[in-house]
């Protein structure tokens, strides 16, 4: 078992530190501890679990068996829900000043997709929720989306107001939202070009913010 080796199968396979370690059989806080002495940091997103074996189905199945879900057509309190997503996300930012709680799971969704750059400290984090959930334009768009039914055309999505592509930048003043649609239409132009380029060609649609 080498660094690189460990190295491999957690950031590029995508595999648990539990698998890992019943892979090269040792416990996973060992592993946990040479991934952190070689720089690495941990993170449980998108991970990848060892698939079930046949036994453990038919053990999973018959424990299963003539059991009723208990939650079925239920659904959980708010209350509930910002305990388990602050549990989740492991912090101690005061989630209760955002009010509107799909409105947050929306945004919080945005960090972990983007942990590198806006979620991998309580800080970074902060920031961008207090900027974004009371940002204007994000609320406009959040909320066209909402009454077309989730249309996937008006999906909010994230953009680089001075494209990524001259410089990534991922400071919060060059950040903002745009429909998915407007979003991939402005494409590598930064903000300046996409307003001169819609207003030379004539280019106007209500998917635009």
């Amino acid at each position: 078992m080498t660094l690189i080796e460990v190295c491999h199968l957690y950031q590029v396979e995508k595999w648990t530190l539990r698998r890992i370690a019943d892979n090269f059989k040792t416990d996973h806080h060992r592993i946990k501890r040479i991934l952190i002495a070689g720089g690495v940091v941990i993170t449980n997103e998108n991970r990848l679990r060892a698939p079930l074996t046949d036994e453990h189905k038919k053990k999973i199945g018959e424990k299963s068996r003539g059991r009723k879900a208990w939650n079925k057509g239920m659904r959980a309190d708010e209350l509930t829900i910002r305990r388990l997503i602050k549990a989740r996300m492991r912090t101690l930012i005061d989630l209760d000043i955002y009010p509107d709680l799909y409105r947050l799971q929306f945004l919080i969704r945005i960090t972990s997709r983007h942990f590198k750059h806006l979620g991998y400290c309580d800080g970074v984090r902060k920031e961008f929720l207090d900027k974004f959930y009371f940002d204007e334009q994000f609320n406009r768009l959040y909320d066209r989306w909402q009454e077309s039914g989730e249309n996937k055309w008006y999906y909010p999505s994230i953009d680089h107001i001075s494209s990524k592509f001259n410089g990534e930048n991922w400071n919060l003043d060059n950040l903002q939202f745009l429909t998915w649609f407007e979003n991939r239409a402005k494409a590598e132009m930064n903000q300046d070009e996409w307003e001169k380029f819609k207003v030379n060609t004539n280019t106007k649609s209500d998917l635009f913010r």
